[in-house]
C-alpha cells in the first residue's frame, strides 16, 4: 500500500528515555518503514521504526522495531496488532529484548508445540497457552498460508513453560493429541 507523504501520521517526539519498542517480525519483504508507520499509528502515536536491512543487500531483513511513547502505547498496539495481516503475512509482535544477557537465556521459556490441527492459528495457540504464564511470542509456522502443524510458545520464565507442558503435553486438541 503506497501512502502518500501528505497523508502520513506524523512521528511522536518524546525523550527517549520513556521509549518502550517493540519488535515486529515476519514481515512481507515488500513491507516499508511507511507501512509500518501507518498501520501502527491507526492504534498509537509512533515514536520511531527502524526497519531492519542486509548492509550489503539493502533488502528488509523481514522484521523491524517500533518505538512508542510509553509502555501502555506500546502494549495497546501489541494487543490491537499482534497476529493481524500486513501485506499478506500475519505480525508477529513481541517486546524487543536489547539486553544480550536476557536473550542468551530466552530460549528456556521456549516450547516446540507439534501435531497441532491446520485449524490452530497463532492467535488460538497463544489463548491456549496463556493461562499458564506471560508469553512473549508465540507462532504457528506456515507456509504459503497454511499451518505446517507446529510451532512455538515462549514464555517469560521456564516455570511457566514447564507448567505450560505438564499440563498440555498429550492432551487432545481439534481431535489431535499434542
Amino acid at each position: 500500500m503506497a501512502v502518500a507523504k501528505s497523508e502520513m501520521p506524523a512521528l511522536v517526539n518524546r525523550d527517549s528515555s520513556t521509549f518502550a519498542s517493540l519488535y515486529v517480525g515476519d514481515l512481507s519483504p515488500e513491507v516499508t518503514e511507511e507501512d509500518l508507520i501507518y498501520k501502527f499509528s491507526v492504534t498509537v502515536p509512533v515514536v520511531s521504526v527502524h526497519l531492519c536491512r542486509n548492509s550489503v543487500t539493502g533488502k528488509s531483513m523481514c522484521y523491524a522495531y517500533v518505538n512508542f511513547d510509553s509502555p501502555l502505547s506500546a502494549s495497546n498496539a501489541m494487543a490491537c496488532l499482534n497476529h493481524t495481516d500486513l501485506k499478506g503475512k500475519r505480525m508477529r509482535i513481541m517486546w524487543s529484548q536489547r539486553d544480550l544477557a536476557y536473550r542468551r537465556t530466552s530460549g528456556f521459556g521456549n516450547l516446540f508445540v507439534k501435531n497441532l490441527d491446520s485449524s490452530i492459528s497463532s492467535s488460538c495457540l497463544e489463548r491456549m497457552f496463556s493461562p499458564f504464564g506471560a508469553i512473549l511470542s508465540c507462532k504457528v509456522v506456515e507456509e504459503n498460508g497454511q499451518s505446517k502443524g507446529f510451532g512455538f510458545v515462549q514464555f517469560d520464565t521456564e516455570q511457566s513453560a514447564v507448567a505450560a507442558r505438564c499440563a498440555l503435553h498429550g492432551s487432545m486438541v481439534d481431535g489431535k493429541k499434542l
